[in-house]
């Protein structure tokens, strides 16, 4: 699926999934606890106006405090003044206030007023509400709520209801006392209910609306560098190497460049390589089999009467065979080693011992090309390691040191023990450059340097390498202009098996 529906649908999810959560909320817990939330501010507000003590010799001020309270709090409060024994109670349950009653209004529209309970413009059913309520608990304070017939109304009353502190009256009149009734407005939930269905019906067409267009602008700006890069990345594949990975999108974005970029110098580096590679095998390869051409139609057209010449002509067609027989060897090893199917075989064996068996490997060139091999070994130098695999690390290092020393032929073995056990390898020839060491490693490398004409794969060193890399050998590789180099590798010391 491409990226830019991804995030696109992505975008629509989480949209989804926040209206759905306004809706359950709405329709759920806001409807739960709507009534509670409103209840709970007038049952705090009855609370704290009559709490107080509104007693005969209550200061006017006292008294002000419920006038200011309706008008604040956009309240009706009532103080009726009767005795709670005479309320008129019918058979068919139905109470009233006694005929005495007297009622003091504040409301947020008016001051105090006493007026006689047959002004009092309530409704029966909140008549007989009140007064039950009140009676059931002997003045105790109460509240209920008086919810509106008409579904449509957006209002629902709550009353909260009691009787005040306080003594009102001499002996005669001991039994006289206020209660009160206090009023307030609640919006019913369905109508507000409604209101917000409107509101959140035009949010999740405005919200669905924005997500769209932030899901199209957000997939656009991920998706087009990302097909950029697909697009110059199958460039690359068709092996043109001068593309570039450009992205000014985000980090991730970027950061994938980069790494595409890398990829591309490696895969340039590996692709000049494997030319080079197959280049240099074909000349390696080619140039034995001419000469054992020519010596072998030599052989059959001139010398084959000749045992001197024969002979002779027959022992070049034996070195170019074996030439050609190393070639084919060091690419196997390459191979292997590269493969991981030339398994290791770890064991003790002193270093210094094996040093001195491949310096005497190379004795026949002392005679007949006067090379000088000086050992410097220590003896013991026990090491634990793959012995006929570090065999061919010495052999290559100190025949990559034969083709390179200088013209006194001289080629230096080091075994020294310490922390650990270091061999070092030196010639004496010209060196080679700073900015080359890191290249002598790779395969078919050929530093700027004179190198002497006897047998080599030119895949010694990176055969070295691998080797090492295996064995978690330190290794490197110090060279000095016009005075020589010194190819070094450490092994931790190992106590004799």
């Amino acid at each position: 699926m491409p990226l830019a529906v991804k995030t696109w649908m992505y975008f629509a999810i989480m949209a989804a999934i926040t209206l759905l959560l306004l809706w359950l909320f709405q329709f759920i817990y806001f409807d739960l606890l709507y009534y509670d939330k409103q209840s709970d501010r007038f049952k705090e507000i009855s609370d704290d106006l009559f709490s107080r003590d509104y007693g005969a010799n209550t200061s006017p001020e006292q008294w002000a405090k419920l006038e200011e309270a309706a008008h604040n709090q956009n309240l009706s409060i009532y103080i009726f003044t009767f005795k709670l024994e005479e309320l008129n109670v019918a058979e068919d349950g139905k109470t009233s206030f006694p005929s005495n009653t007297l009622v003091s209004v504040y409301t947020p529209y008016s001051s105090s007023v006493t007026l006689g309970i047959s002004q009092l413009t309530w409704e029966e059913k909140r008549t007989n509400k009140y007064l039950g309520e009140l009676y059931a608990g002997s003045g105790e304070s109460f509240t209920f709520i008086e919810s509106n017939e008409d579904d449509n109304s957006p209002t629902d009353y709550i009353l909260c209801g009691g009787r005040l502190k306080g003594d009102y009256g001499s002996d005669s009149l001991s039994k006289i006392q206020k209660y009160f009734c206090l009023i307030g407005t609640i919006s019913t939930s369905n109508y507000t209910i409604t209101i917000m269905q409107n509101m959140l019906l035009v949010a999740t067409a405005v919200i669905l609306a924005i997500s769209i267009v932030m899901a199209l602008l957000f997939s656009r700006m991920l998706s087009n560098p990302i097909n950029k890069l697909a697009g110059t990345a199958n460039q690359l594949a068709k092996g043109d190497f001068n593309v570039n990975f450009e992205s000014k999108s985000c980090d991730e974005v970027r950061q994938l460049a980069n790494s595409l970029n890398f990829a591309k110098e490696e895969l340039r580096k590996t692709e000049q390589m494997r030319r080079d590679f197959i280049a240099n095998v074909s000349h390696d390869l080619r140039t034995p089999l001419t000469m054992i051409k020519a010596y072998a139609e030599m052989i059959r057209d001139l010398s084959g009467g000749n045992e001197e010449k024969r002979t002779k002509h027959c022992q070049i067609i034996i070195d170019e065979s074996d030439r050609l027989s190393g070639l084919v060897g060091d690419i196997q090893k390459l191979s292997k080693l590269q493969s991981g199917t030339d398994a290791f075989e770890f064991k003790t064996f002193d270093m210094g011992e094996l040093c001195q068996t491949v310096i005497s490997r190379f004795g026949i060139m002392s005679e007949k090309q006067g090379f000088v091999f000086e050992c410097e070994c220590d003896r013991p130098a026990y090491c634990k390691g793959d012995y006929s695999k570090l065999e061919q690390v010495l052999y290559n290092l100190i025949g990559n040191a034969v083709n390179y020393t200088g013209e006194d032929k001289r080629v230096i073995v080091r075994c020294k023990v310490a922390d650990s056990v270091r061999v070092e390898i030196s010639d004496t020839g010209k060196g080679i450059a700073p900015e080359e060491i890191d290249s002598v490693w790779e395969r078919y490398y050929r530093a700027n340097q004179k190198k002497r004409n006897i047998i080599g794969s030119g895949l010694g060193l990176n055969i070295v390498k691998i080797i090492l890399e295996g064995h978690k050998a330190a290794f490197g590789v110090n060279s000095v202009i016009d005075q020589g180099t010194t190819f070094w590798f450490e092994l931790p010391k190992a106590d004799k098996e």
